[in-house]
């Protein structure tokens, strides 16, 4: 027994009284003036915290603490303790267990850790596990002398298991429930309850996150379970880990809604898999050029889902997938919508794909350009900057299709051009195509989808915008937002996918307008009448006055070519621009100084070599 202490100021003076307001558990209050000795004595009780309030210490009333306590009041009896506090010490040393489940030899088991007193007669003979620790198998027996015995305190997950083996039911090994998680969208999640294996098998779905679980637990993993959403995406995985864990128990909730996502699975695996096709039957197309067969398979798709993303990787041809696409399908008249760089590239791909149609450029933001041929055209292209413009017109044309190129443009709901789209999609038919191609549609997040699929005609089928953005805003949603695009509106095959079909090197030429035309036709005028004036054969005329002019012809023609160069660049880093986007590697070569410049201006990031590069640099 310690020896009380002894001052020669007298005993210190101070109460001891358990408080125990049931919101939390209940604790020793320690109230005592200042006194060094003292302080230190209890400092060393476990748990023990310092109400700055109040200026008094607390400490867990925990039984495995009384012999402590019981030190404390013996070595300064100054400290007078309440009557409640008297009871909880001789309370103290009864025996007092935590008792939890676990898996034995793939068998549920009780496991009881005594924390104060001797292990009673009633659990001499059950078998130990370590030091103040005895497991109890899964049986109505044990579990009703759990329940019975006093000094036993059970966790929820021991309890649940005692009370179903009480009434002749065995504890599945883990539970599946439906819950709503963070983003206020439905989950299934995988709980473990003695057998923690489940819970490991299940946290390999894909995008399985960590979820905590109510209640009190004295076995650290089981406060723990896993989830995944609750989409058909994930379905099938979801059922193939049910059918490989057969013990799991389901609730009705979750064994309700899965059963909805494997049927909506099943029927959207046909047009999930036409998006990923590499061939399809196309019968009765005249077109002025053949298909690759993944192309074909594009243009399947697209008829059949009528409003969609043809979102193949750049030059893999999705201009002639919708080109063809509105020829199968009839959709004259059309409507394109693309960058200003591109329209000229519309212009001869249907020229050379569908000889018969008439095709009308727009350009500017007057309405001089709108003859009867122009509002005759089978299709009209225009550039974004001044689609807003011609809208009125465009919707009196009564098109049957829109097809917007690069429609990542459109991704800011507020731009101008976002709403004049909006407002034109707004104003066709019922059932006309909408076609949205782009080898980028999500740049950074799938809010970027929200006006395009508002567009197609398909927003309502994620619900709404705002559950778009919440359904895939976590990290490694992609695969599973791909797989509902897939389902609805969404062909993308990439280059490495279609390989074999390609050609070992194809060459494409990209017309675009001048934006310096007028001062180029002007030079290029000059340039002809001045080759006009010159002799036929300079061979006839002296050695050095052929070689002035020579000379002059190359100087008037390399000033021709910068002119030239000049007036493409907008055009030519516009479209540098939109291929980076799709994360693909692009090699420039320019052959003028000052517009080596220019794309390094614009895009500073770019490795380059160049002639003014010392060969350090290089």
């Amino acid at each position: 027994m310690p020896e009380p202490v002894a001052r020669g100021q007298g005993v210190v003076e101070g109460r001891v009284w358990l408080q125990d307001d049931g919101r939390r558990e209940p604790e020793l209050v320690f109230s005592f003036p200042i006194d060094e000795e003292l302080n230190d004595a209890v400092k060393r009780l476990p748990g023990r915290w310092f109400n700055w309030r109040h200026k008094h210490w607390q400490v867990p009333a925990d039984p495995r603490v009384g012999k402590l306590v019981q030190g404390v009041l013996e070595r300064f009896p100054g400290l007078r303790p309440a009557p409640e506090v008297m009871d909880w010490l001789s309370d103290s040393d009864r025996w007092r267990a935590l008792i939890s489940v676990n898996v034995s030899d793939g068998a549920g088991v009780f496991v009881v850790r005594t924390v104060a007193g001797e292990r009673p007669q009633e659990l001499a003979a059950e078998r130990t596990a370590g030091t103040g620790r005895v497991v109890m198998p899964f049986t109505e027996e044990s579990a009703r002398r759990l329940l019975q015995i006093e000094g036993a305190r059970l966790d929820d997950l021991a309890r649940m298991c005692a009370r179903e083996l009480a009434v002749g039911r065995i504890p599945a090994p883990a539970e599946l429930a439906l819950e709503i998680g963070e983003e206020g969208e439905p989950e299934l999640t995988l709980y473990p309850v003695w057998d923690r294996a489940p819970a490991r098998e299940f946290r390999r779905l894909p995008e399985a996150h960590a979820v905590a679980r109510s209640g009190r637990f004295f076995d650290h993993d089981a406060a723990w379970g896993f989830a995944v959403p609750a989409d058909p995406a994930l379905a099938k995985e979801v059922a193939k880990f049910l059918f490989d864990h057969p013990q799991v128990r389901v609730d009705d909730r979750a064994t309700g809604v899965l059963d909805d996502l494997i049927a909506e699975h099943d029927r959207a695996s046909a047009t999930v898999a036409l998006s990923y096709a590499e061939d399809a039957e196309l019968e009765g197309l005249e077109r002025g050029g053949e298909l690759h067969p993944f192309q074909r398979a594009g243009v399947r798709y697209a008829l059949e889902r009528r409003s969609t993303f043809i979102a193949d990787e750049q030059g893999l041809g999705k201009t002639m997938q919708a080109l063809a696409t509105l020829e199968a399908d009839g959709a004259w008249p059309a409507v394109v919508v693309c960058p200003a760089s591109m329209k000229l590239m519309w212009q001869r791909e249907t020229a050379r794909w569908l000889p018969r149609r008439r095709v009308a450029i727009r350009n500017g933001r007057t309405g001089a350009a709108w003859t009867a041929e122009a509002e005759r055209a089978d299709l009209v292209v225009l550039n974004y900057d001044i689609l807003d413009a011609h809208g009125p017109r465009l919707g009196a044309l009564e098109p049957r299709a829109l097809v917007l190129d690069e429609s990542h443009y459109v991704k800011n709901p507020g731009a101008r051009r976002t709403k004049a789209a909006m407002e034109l999609a707004g104003r066709l038919a019922p059932g006309a195509l909408r076609l949205a191609l782009t080898g980028t549609p999500i740049l950074n997040r799938a809010e970027e989808l929200i006006s395009q699929l508002r567009i197609l005609g398909r927003l309502q089928e994620f619900g709404s915008g705002a559950r778009l953005s919440r359904r895939f805003r976590a990290a490694g949603s992609d695969d599973r937002l791909h797989w509902n695009l897939r389902a609805r509106c969404y062909v993308r095959r990439t280059k490495r996918q279609v390989l074999p079909q390609l050609p070992a090197k194809r060459q494409d030429t990209v017309p675009v307008s001048l934006v310096n035309e007028q001062e180029y036709r002007l030079a290029e005028t000059d340039v002809i009448t001045w080759l006009q004036s010159l002799p036929l054969d300079l061979r006839t005329m002296d050695a050095k006055v052929a070689a002035a002019l020579r000379a002059e012809q190359l100087v008037r023609l390399n000033n021709l070519r910068q002119l030239a160069a000049q007036g493409k660049l907008p055009a030519a880093l516009a479209w540098i621009s939109d291929f980076l986007a799709s994360g693909e590697p692009l090699v420039v070569f320019a052959e003028h100084v000052a517009m080596q410049r220019r794309v390094i201006e614009r895009f500073p990031a770019a490795v380059h070599i160049l002639g003014a590069d010392s060969t350090v640099k290089r």
